[in-house]
């Protein structure tokens, strides 16, 4: 089985990530520059055939015609096994940090999310098999990318993964408006899962029980009501790597 991932900086990404089981490159027909030679210069090194196809056949395959004129076939995305994410937590020389996406349904919303966090220096994020999306070909083009460098795992209850996660020394963050907590008042430096919930449930009962705090990214009075998961999820996270950086006397760039 495979996959289309379109858009030149997921496809870019692609490419020169090792190991990424690409099986052909397609380009529309006109696109030229010096974007295509770079393309294909990396699928030369990737050793990835490169077709030319029309652009409305391109359009049939991604089944959009916002693919920015290239598309990769690649074997279907690899989400990482929970096992292996907790293993490689143990061996971080850092303090741990994961976001957990609670019933995102929004391709944009995930995909945003999944690139916030990778640039926040996130080492993976979680997300429920049910009643959620996936990793699909329109999430990968919103994140731009960063599922190159960002592992995603996919459990099947999230409620009890929270709960193996505080066993092993992690603290569970949940993001939610209206909380007690202001977020910039919280210390977030030590290992921590952050937890963003669905674009109308919000973090659902059972997934907040096993928050250890809710806090809440405090919005001017009299505007809008609450932030989307995506953006909220990147002031939380930045929030975050703001304290880490304070916290190690390392310089912001």
């Amino acid at each position: 089985m495979s996959t289309i991932i379109y858009g030149r900086q997921a496809v870019l990404a692609a490419l020169r990530r090792q190991g990424s089981s690409l099986e052909e490159i397609l380009v529309a027909e006109g696109v030229g520059g010096g974007f295509l030679e770079e393309v294909r210069y990396l699928a030369r090194i990737a050793g990835v055939r490169l077709k030319l196809l029309p652009r409305p056949a391109l359009d049939r395959l991604c089944r959009t015609s916002h693919h920015q004129g290239v598309a990769v076939r690649r074997a279907v995305f690899g989400y990482q096994d929970f096992e292996d994410m907790l293993a490689q937590l143990a061996r971080l020389p850092e303090p741990a940090l994961l976001v957990a996406a609670d019933s995102l349904t929004d391709p944009m919303n995930l995909g945003n999310l999944c690139r916030s966090a990778a640039a926040a220096g996130a080492h993976g994020l979680i997300i429920p098999k049910d009643r959620a999306v996936g990793v699909t070909p329109a999430v990968i083009k919103a994140a731009a990318g960063a599922l190159e460098l960002l592992p995603v795992c996919r459990v099947t209850n999230l409620a009890d993964t929270l709960a193996r996660l505080k066993e092993a020394g992690l603290w569970v963050v949940g993001a939610e408006a209206g909380a007690a907590a202001i977020l910039y008042d919280v210390d977030l430096t030590g290992p921590l899962v952050l937890v963003i919930g669905g674009e109308d449930t919000g973090i659902r009962h059972r997934v907040r029980k096993h928050c250890d705090l809710l806090a809440q990214i405090p919005l001017a009075a009299g505007t809008v009501g609450s932030l989307n998961a995506a953006a909220a999820g990147a002031v939380a996270l930045f929030e975050i790597r703001r304290q880490r950086l304070a916290a190690s006397g390392k310089p912001s760039n």
